[in-house]
């Protein structure tokens, strides 16, 4: 009974917090755990190519779930701050007009804006991570810890000291090669009529 509680608790909150940030991390994690899992599963395949793919699949998972981790927060509370700057700048115009606003009625406009501003631009700046940050640093980090765990041992450069194989002379023949010719050629057949 308690694990019903824990997991209808636990979706309660997550509903009640939404946040962009949980399921992109969510989904990051998992491509981390099963797309290298799936790769490796691969019939067919080259062993060392698997592996190489598998790799660069959790490697690029690994860049990605930190940097979703903070773009999302630092989008976040950029929109808190442009939310409440819009929203003072809004009451300051509302009040300039006569409206009269109690102070209940602005926090929980403030607030309201606030999360709206958060999870609006939390998602730009994680649609933002996904679209350019995280392939500029995948291309920086991935190519070069590529190369240092994909290191093959060095190959013995080839001891070439056997006599050379002489390629056979080619032969040219002068005198020109005679074709028959047929000048008057006529089977007797007529096309088209008598």
């Amino acid at each position: 009974m308690s694990f019903i509680n824990f997991i209808k608790n636990t979706c309660s909150n997550l509903g009640n917090n939404s946040k962009p940030l949980y399921p992109i991390l969510a989904i990051s994690c998992a491509n981390g755990i099963f797309r290298p899992t799936f790769t490796m599963m691969k019939k067919g395949e080259n062993p060392e190519s698997k592996k190489y793919a598998a790799l660069r699949e959790g490697i690029t998972e690994v860049v990605a779930m930190p940097t979703y981790f903070v773009t999302g927060i630092l989008g976040a509370k950029l929109g808190e701050k442009i939310a409440a700057k819009a929203h003072e700048a809004d009451i300051a115009k509302r009040t300039k007009a006569g409206e009269v606003i109690s102070e209940t009625v602005k926090q929980e406009m403030k607030a309201s804006a606030i999360k709206k501003g958060q999870a609006g631009l939390g998602l730009l700046a994680i649609c933002f991570a996904a679209g350019v940050v995280i392939p500029a640093l995948c291309s920086v980090v991935v190519t070069p810890v590529m190369k240092r765990i994909g290191k093959k041992p060095e190959q013995k450069p080839l001891d070439i000291k056997e006599t050379a194989v002489k390629m056979p002379t080619v032969i040219r023949q002068t005198t020109p090669i005679v074709r028959p010719t047929f000048n008057n050629w006529n089977s007797g057949m007529k096309v088209g009529g008598v």
